[in-house]
């Protein structure tokens, strides 16, 4: 079952050339661009919000064209390496390459469209932590695959622009990486994937300077951790929720960070994150809920996420490879389209069937992929 759902997306996607439309691409509208309403703050992110929450794909009408994202590219490539097609994730490595941003110190990446959020506004072609760290991610995945030291080069050079522009502070216990350069938000998941990254980096290269940083910044967030084990979001009153993906992402950067340091201090705090990842957000069958107190909406990004995190975390609880298929089995059964690709939200009463290339197709093909790999050793 698992493999014929990895095929059938596979073939959605190939015969796309892994383009597609984003959640957040409504201001790559040439319609909303033709107005001077563009400049106006509160319609941009009142657009953006509004094309996100629509069950109808809007992008046609209002030309936003398909395109490339950087971060989906490489969760592609990664899933392609995994299924052992080092070729076909070659050539998105090529792509990835030709898609650096400009202008900042090391190698950095970003999305293809503007990005209005509450907290500050990114245009296209600003890098962002977190899709640098996953295209960085990426091309050690291909380093290890196949040797080619170029790929090791660029993670090294992704390490160098988060040092060089989204340090926020840092004193001689913790620091904290921002998502986006300029901008003063705290987030934990971006913070610690940073951290992550350092930490694997250094596996490689041996420098001390990057084990010093990860180490502080990991504390930061860890600290973070609440006496329950849930993770917030952020430091920001608006970034208190405690959400499914994001406590995934935490999960899983703080159990790689451990494993490429051999630092083992916060074994506790994982394990008990864990636990309540697996009793809070998930339902008996495997459904994924979005908050630690909603359902709603039952995303495509908590399932895919979700797998991840089991797998990499199998040998802490013995609940994970199981529930990994479970959560895989029932994304199949509810949010695959018979197209191949997988629908971005459920809600009560209607389904979000817009087929997102990043977020709901690379998600779902890495964490596919990730299982046909790993879920029986």
């Amino acid at each position: 079952m698992i493999q014929f759902s990895l095929q059938s997306l596979r073939n959605y996607c190939s015969k796309r050339q892994y383009k597609g439309y984003d959640l957040f691409d409504g201001l790559n509208s040439r319609l909303l661009k033709a107005t001077p309403l563009y400049r106006i703050k509160m319609l941009r992110l009142a657009w953006i919000q509004f094309f996100k929450r629509s069950p109808l794909n809007l992008r046609p009408i209002t030309l936003v064209p398909m395109g490339d994202n950087a971060k989906g590219l490489a969760l592609f490539a990664s899933g392609l390496l995994k299924t052992g097609d080092c070729e076909e994730s070659s050539l998105l490595f090529t792509r990835l390459k030709d898609m650096t941003c400009t202008g900042y110190n090391g190698i950095s990446w970003g999305y293809n469209f503007d990005w209005e959020a509450r907290a500050f506004f990114v245009p296209k072609g600003k890098p962002n932590l977190v899709t640098t760290v996953f295209v960085a991610n990426s091309f050690l995945d291909y380093f290890d695959n196949t040797g080619d030291e170029v790929a090791l080069k660029l993670a090294q050079g992704a390490c160098e622009f988060l040092l060089s522009h989204l340090q926020l502070f840092e004193n001689k216990d913790s620091l904290c990486f921002g998502y986006v350069p300029g901008e003063e938000a705290r987030v934990h998941n971006a913070n610690m994937l940073g951290a992550a990254l350092l930490s694997r980096v250094y596996i490689h290269s041996r420098d001390d300077r990057l084990l010093e940083k990860s180490r502080k910044a990991m504390t930061y967030s860890v600290n973070a951790l609440r006496e329950d084990f849930s993770w917030p979001y952020g430091e920001r009153y608006h970034h208190r929720f405690v959400d499914n993906f994001h406590t995934g992402f935490n999960l899983v950067a703080l159990f790689d960070w451990m494993k490429n340091t051999t630092e083992y201090h916060w074994q506790k705090q994982l394990e008990g994150a864990f636990r309540y990842f697996l009793d809070t957000f998930w339902l008996e069958n495997g459904c994924p809920k979005y908050y630690n107190d909603s359902l709603y909406p039952i995303d495509i990004h908590c399932s895919a996420q979700g797998v991840v995190t089991c797998l990499r975390l199998r040998e802490i609880d013995k609940r994970s490879k199981e529930m990994a298929k479970k959560i895989a089995y029932w994304a199949i059964e509810n949010m695959q389209d018979k197209e191949g690709f997988f629908y971005y939200q459920k809600w009560k009463w209607y389904t979000n069937k817009i087929p997102y290339i990043r977020w709901s197709q690379a998600w779902m093909f890495y964490a596919l992929s990730y299982l046909i790999a790993e879920g029986d050793k």
